[in-house]
């Protein structure tokens, strides 16, 4: 067989091969793929299992239920800040590209699991993590009362504007709670920066709304704001320590 004919006989081959390839990196992960035994808490498990029962048969099916302004008056709202010593691009770095597995590792909230829709691809945990994007949906475990309760969440990132430094994200469908939360970052005036989260929810009990979410989401947000300063702020004091050196 001539090269002109071998290069005609495999070529097709290879075009489909990688057409197949490309195609497969765009289908949605189906949720009986996910590898149970690596996610560490039960209650994560039983969340992304329980999608299937209510009509999800990929992640792309789990959909996010977001503040309702129609609604609005049937929504609880929680807002905290917190200043830190950072200029505003290096706290907005650290909140987007800081990995899941080490961002939500504290003593209430861990990381169980992370999709994106954009990339079609399971994330678990202290697995490599590009950033946060539109489109993810992040599993966690909420600790209770020193683990005498544990409750599963999921969130999708459903708005990320650099520009404006916002991240907002909301609650998905089917679970205990319904809403939205935002993180704001504003420059002040000393180069440092204040971090707002602002949260609208309401959950599908009044007790959980009044006094179990109120209490524990306040710990959770306290949590989390203290990991983005001390971070921030230590980023600061090491690149300082660099320019003396």
């Amino acid at each position: 067989m001539t090269l002109r004919r071998l290069y005609l006989y495999f070529l097709p081959v290879f075009l489909f091969s990688g057409f197949q390839a490309h195609s497969a990196g765009n289908i949605p992960v189906p949720i009986d793929s996910v590898n149970l035994t690596r996610i560490q808490h039960k209650k994560v498990r039983k969340l992304i299992t329980q999608q299937k029962h209510f009509g999800a048969r990929t992640f792309d099916d789990i959909q996010p239920v977001c503040f309702n302004l129609s609604d609005s008056a049937a929504y609880n709202t929680f807002q905290k800040s917190q200043v830190i010593n950072q200029e505003i691009n290096t706290v907005w770095d650290n909140m987007v590209h800081q990995s899941p597995s080490d961002e939500f590792n504290g003593r209430i909230v861990s990381f169980g699991l992370l999709y994106s829709k954009k990339s079609n691809n399971l994330l678990y945990q202290n697995e490599t993590f590009d950033g946060i994007e539109v489109g993810q949906i992040l599993f966690f475990n909420l600790r209770m009362l020193s683990g005498i309760k544990n409750i599963a969440v999921a969130m999708e990132v459903t708005r990320m504007d650099n520009a404006q430094k916002v991240l907002e994200y909301c609650y998905i469908d089917h679970g205990n709670t319904r809403g939205t939360q935002q993180f704001i970052l504003k420059p002040l005036p000393d180069g440092k920066t204040e971090i707002t989260q602002i949260t609208r929810y309401k959950c599908k009990s009044r007790l959980r709304d009044r006094r179990l979410y109120s209490f524990f989401h306040e710990r959770i947000v306290r949590e989390f704001l203290r990991s983005i300063k001390n971070r921030s702020e230590s980023r600061a004091i090491a690149m300082a320590n660099e320019v003396m050196m």
